[in-house]
């Protein structure tokens, strides 16, 4: 178990580079609760949060250090976003997809991957994504003189209003290549369309994007993979299992917020029931007995979500070594962590008003944040699939074919 658990384990021992990072993420979280009620009900663009990101050094602490960067594995990484998204869940999931196309990018090694990672460590860039959109598909590319035309438009791309740089999947239009690129979102050719007026991750900015005959030149192509009609490789698909892991972290990361932010309220505020036999309502056997078994699903959810993380980490570090069926097991890992995740950070943020009394739906604190947060991010991509999946498995040995979202 981790240091960072509601219950740390005292015989988990980081290096103190890593407490270090680990004690930025938390000055970062608590300027972010200080006005985070505030901030999800003004629905605005999360320019000053990004800076705040920026200015703490985060953007580039994943980055190796032969780059310029932090150096900080992935793991320690994804323990920044859980302890960011106890706070702001929103700029968490920000965080957690710049750190996911990061390490995706670092899995590449051309000379065009190196000058990007180089150039972010630098300039301290945010990337986000366009990513697929459902109904046609991932933007095409095609040639044009010396350089390239990329079209087409995305589903929601989180963050990519504020991003410095977007990291695009394009399908090449003459040879069906996958081929990957990277886009100055300040280009004319680049738009944001729609409003992210949703229940839950207001400050996540996800609006959708559209390329228009994007001009870019073979510097900004980063990566070109093979035919998509014959399937992808372990290596080309591990970035989606990379994704569908952040979602369970950021479940995790919620529900501990969620946890943490009752419990202070139960201290201070819960009264005892009329016919209680106790005086202070921070002492109500059902308040505790419900505590306790909240905090146990949690931790177990963290003890998954770690062994999952490791193994994608294993997973990375095969590179094109990696067969088909150890990323099938790594991925049926990463889907039983979301599936459990799901769960456990909707029972606990919808739960914890009957730990803290009528009196904690008052709008001024803002408990239903922590639901509707980890409702909105639940519903990316429907949990019953994963189930599905995960069934398929372990009954008829079936791998699932990588995607978008498996």
């Amino acid at each position: 178990m981790s240091t960072l658990d509601l219950l740390p384990d005292p015989s988990a021992v980081e290096p103190a580079e890593y407490l270090h990072w680990f004690d930025v993420a938390r000055g970062v979280a608590e300027r972010l609760r200080a006005d985070v009620v505030e901030r999800d009900r003004a629905n605005e663009l999360p320019r000053a949060e990004v800076e705040l990101l920026r200015g703490a050094g985060l953007l580039e602490a994943g980055i190796p250090s032969e780059f310029g960067g932090g150096g900080l594995p992935w793991r320690v990484t994804s323990e920044l976003v859980r302890l960011i998204g106890r706070s702001d869940a929103s700029i968490a999931h920000i965080l957690g997809y710049h750190y996911v196309w990061l390490r995706y990018i670092q899995t590449f090694e051309t000379p065009q991957s190196r000058r990007a990672l180089r150039d972010t460590a630098a300039n301290r860039w945010l990337w986000a994504s366009p990513g697929s959109n459902r109904a046609v598909g991932y933007p095409t590319i095609s040639s044009r003189g010396d350089g390239h035309l990329v079209h087409g438009d995305s589903g929601f791309a989180t963050g990519a209003p504020v991003a410095d740089r977007l990291f695009s999947i394009t399908i090449d239009a003459q040879t069906n290549e996958m081929v990957v690129v990277t886009v100055d979102p300040a280009s004319p050719a680049v738009s944001f369309t729609g409003e992210w007026d949703v229940l839950g991750q207001r400050l996540s900015a996800s609006m959708s994007i559209t390329l228009d005959q994007l001009t870019i030149t073979g510097a900004e192509v980063l990566k070109r993979f093979g035919d998509v009609s014959l399937g992808q490789t372990p290596r080309q698909s591990v970035g989606v299992l990379h994704f569908q892991l952040t979602f369970a972290i950021l479940h995790l990361a919620i529900a501990e917020g969620a946890l943490d932010e009752a419990a202070a309220y139960t201290r201070e505020h819960t009264r005892p029931a009329l016919h209680s036999t106790v005086q202070r309502g921070r002492d109500e056997p059902f308040i505790l007995n419900t505590y306790g078994e909240y905090v146990a699903s949690v931790q177990a959810v963290s003890a998954l979500v770690e062994r999952a993380v490791g193994a994608l980490e294993w997973l990375y570090a095969l590179g094109d070594d990696a067969t088909a069926a150890q990323r099938a097991s790594v991925a049926e890992i990463i889907a039983s962590a979301k599936v459990t995740s799901t769960e456990v950070a909707l029972t606990v943020s919808s739960g914890l008003f009957e730990l803290t009394g009528a009196r904690s739906t008052a709008t001024q604190f803002a408990l239903d944040r922590f639901w509707r947060n980890v409702r909105t991010l639940s519903l990316h991509d429907p949990v019953a699939y994963k189930r599905d999946e995960l069934g398929r498995f372990f009954v008829n040995g079936e791998a699932p074919v990588p995607s978008g979202y498996r």
